[in-house]
């Protein structure tokens, strides 16, 4: 049985990056700062990568939306080095896997950007490229628990997990799982959200059955800002969908306890990637934000100064995983308020 969670050590450093779809500007970035860490605190330094390492913007999606989308799509290339820093500094480098890997490896195949996002990339892969695609992806962790208080995986999951080793158990066929280990591989690798009282559910079985942990990290999600958080107990930071200088990432001390989102700050535990050297910080610009909907609060610092928080995800019964599309999302939270589900792209 491949063991899909992992536990981190209660000392050291742990950086956590999301998905990067074919960036290789960010994956390098991201890099160097690892390396580095690795430099001052030895086999102490960690990196999560939440998943979605693959499958870049097509031609019009960069030309619709330069500021975010116009970088080449080398996913291939940073499989290849995500391995590479594996091999260097075994037991450092955990990759997490995201909706849009899991189509290389028998899950369902998305098509955000083309019509089937796994075929278009192994299309142009060689035959070596598309062992790495399978050598990352095969073993890919679905979920990590660290004792400094947090969970991280690439969706944030409802509260059907009963302990955290049954992931170990989940195969990444959804046909080879019964239906609870096929809720858990489709609601940790799809849902955008949660009611925070339903994240405080998971969090409590996770702390029962492996580590005390309070706050859920995870990826699968867009914000122009460069994060945002969900209520007390949801965090999420953005590397795709936001401008090259909101990008952020978390850094941790791991011999450190972090109680909620609040213990997340921004400049501190959640950094930019992409710095302007000239300056020594990168300048955000201001967006305009919709006011959220009654049934939860889900904000970014932007927002939250001006009262205005994002609109956040609509779940169903709590044994339901909550899938959306993000702009969809909003003009289905206005109309309905029924539970959205997302499309094949996302």
């Amino acid at each position: 049985m491949t063991r899909r969670t992992a536990i981190l050590p209660a000392r050291g450093v742990l950086m956590i990056s999301t998905d990067l779809h074919g960036n290789w500007d960010d994956f390098a970035a991201l890099r160097a700062r690892f390396l580095a860490e690795r430099d001052a605190a030895g086999s102490a330094a960690h990196w999560a990568i939440l998943g979605d390492a693959v499958h870049g913007p097509n031609p019009e999606a960069r030309a619709r939306r330069p500021d975010l989308y116009d970088y080449d799509d080398r996913s291939a290339e940073i499989v290849a080095a995500i391995l590479e820093l594996q091999r260097d500094h075994p037991g450092q480098v955990h990759y997490v896997l995201g909706n849009h890997d899991h189509g290389h490896v028998g899950g369902r195949r998305t098509a955000k950007f083309y019509p089937d996002e796994v075929a278009a990339l192994e299309a142009r892969c060689t035959p070596q490229q598309r062992a790495d695609l399978r050598a990352l992806f095969e073993p890919a962790l679905l979920a990590i628990a660290a004792p400094c208080g947090v969970f991280l995986s690439h969706g944030s999951p409802d509260d059907r997990l009963g302990a955290f080793a049954d992931l170990d158990g989940v195969r990444l066929d959804p046909r080879e799982n019964d239906a609870y280990r096929r809720h858990l591989l489709a609601s940790i690798l799809g849902s955008y959200g949660q009611r925070d009282e339903v994240s405080a559910r998971l969090l409590a079985r996770v702390s029962a059955t492996a580590v005390p942990v309070s706050v859920v990290i995870h990826g699968h999600d867009r914000d122009e800002e460069g994060w945002f958080t969900s209520g007390a107990h949801q965090c999420c930071p953005v590397l795709f969908g936001a401008p090259r200088e909101n990008r952020r990432y978390v850094r941790l001390d791991m011999s450190s306890r972090y109680h909620s989102v609040a213990d997340l700050r921004d400049g501190v535990e959640l950094l930019r990637v992409l710095v302007d050297p000239r300056r020594g910080v990168a300048v955000a610009p201001r967006r305009r934000r919709l006011w959220a909907p009654a049934n939860a609060r889900r904000t970014s610092p932007a927002a939250a100064s001006r009262g205005r928080a994002r609109p956040a995800p609509i779940t169903g019964r709590p044994s339901t995983p909550t899938f959306h599309g993000a702009a969809r999302a909003a003009r289905m939270c206005a109309l309905s308020r029924r539970p959205r589900i997302e499309g094949p792209g996302r």
